[in-house]
């Protein structure tokens, strides 16, 4: 069996020193020297660089901790009309009740919502945001078999903010391919950060990458700010928008395989899929999950029966897996296509 590669223990940052005033004797009443300027910590500025922009969770004293986010509210004149058409609803059932209070349910062939609760209200989306990160990445025209050396450390993003990781650390090398298994199957922010800087050359290109390709869907309840999905200021989506652009990431046959892989092992990494519906839930064949603090459990499912593909959108669920199954069986009960 290739050997588990097992992302490292978080390692707490170096405590800067405290200098010490000098005492110069002289015959003056005042004998205290300024203090020297200290150095700062190689290790604790590169933590800065992912802390900065970051929100809960964090495990470490760095800057003052938020306990929200600001996102801006729509403009209720310009939300989005929902395509209609789609399968035939047969019968009167009602939809399930769910616990997730922001709900998607959306036809691939179509593009009709068969279902919505509060569908177009932006919230934080967590790592279902790394849906965009993984398709721009595969629509840049990158050759995902290109090795490449990394400067990513998965210590310091887990000391940070306790991020999801796979593992990476300086001086791997890692193909493209690996990265992007490793940032969908175990929600790796190291990969998905570690991919902004490699095709985009900074993370700040690559978010804005994002947004032109959330702004080639008209997607108005999205905007994203991190790659990977980490809590920050203007960071969101909707529901509805994430079923949308997975919808479209979809169609890439690369992106549909990845997503679709339970176990995937590449370059001694060893990576599981955090999906709980592939390989439990008959038809299961997408896409990804996300959690954080502020915005709970989120996920983009697709499932398909008798060739026609459905997926659920979820945003702030207390359980993913039994949410989701109820609202694929009351689709295959309910539509005819």
């Amino acid at each position: 069996m290739p050997p588990t590669r097992v992302p490292p223990t978080p390692v707490p940052p170096t405590a800067v020193p405290t200098p010490r005033p000098t005492q110069v004797p002289t015959p003056a009443a005042t004998a205290t020297a300024a203090p020297p300027t200290p150095t700062p910590d190689p290790t604790r500025v590169a933590q800065q660089v992912y802390c900065d922009a970051a929100s809960p969770p964090a495990h470490l004293p760095l800057p003052p901790i938020a306990l929200f986010i600001h996102i801006t509210p729509p403009d209720v004149a310009t939300q989005p009309t929902p395509t209609t058409g789609g399968p035939r609803r047969q019968g009167a059932e009602p939809a399930p009740h769910v616990s997730a209070p922001h709900v998607a349910v959306l036809d691939e062939a179509s593009g009709a919502l068969l279902y919505e609760q509060d569908a177009f209200s932006r919230q934080p989306p967590a790592s279902i945001t790394k849906i965009a990160t993984t398709i721009v990445a595969l629509e840049r025209g990158a050759d995902i078999k290109t090795v490449y050396t990394t400067t990513v450390s998965s210590t310091q993003l887990v000391a940070c903010d306790g991020s999801s990781v796979m593992g990476l650390e300086p001086n791997d090398h890692v193909s493209l391919e690996t990265l992007l298994y490793g940032m969908m199957l175990p929600s790796g922010n190291d990969a998905a950060e570690q991919v902004a800087v490699l095709l985009g050359g900074s993370r700040e290109r690559y978010v804005a990458w994002m947004n032109e390709k959330v702004a080639s869907l008209h997607l108005r309840d999205t905007h994203f700010v991190t790659p990977s999905g980490i809590d920050a200021d203007e960071h969101y989506s909707s529901a509805y928008d994430m079923a949308l652009l997975a919808r479209d990431a979809m169609q890439n046959p690369e992106f549909r395989k990845i997503v679709a892989t339970s176990y995937f092992v590449s370059d001694d990494y060893y990576m599981h899929n955090l999906n709980p519906l592939l390989g439990m839930y008959d038809g299961a064949d997408g896409v990804k999950i996300g959690y954080t603090e502020i915005a709970g459990r989120t996920i983009v499912a697709s499932a398909t029966r008798d060739g026609h593909r459905t997926y659920v959108s979820l945003m702030g669920s207390r359980n993913l897996a039994a949410d989701s199954r109820e609202l694929f069986d009351w689709v295959w009960k309910t539509y005819r296509w």
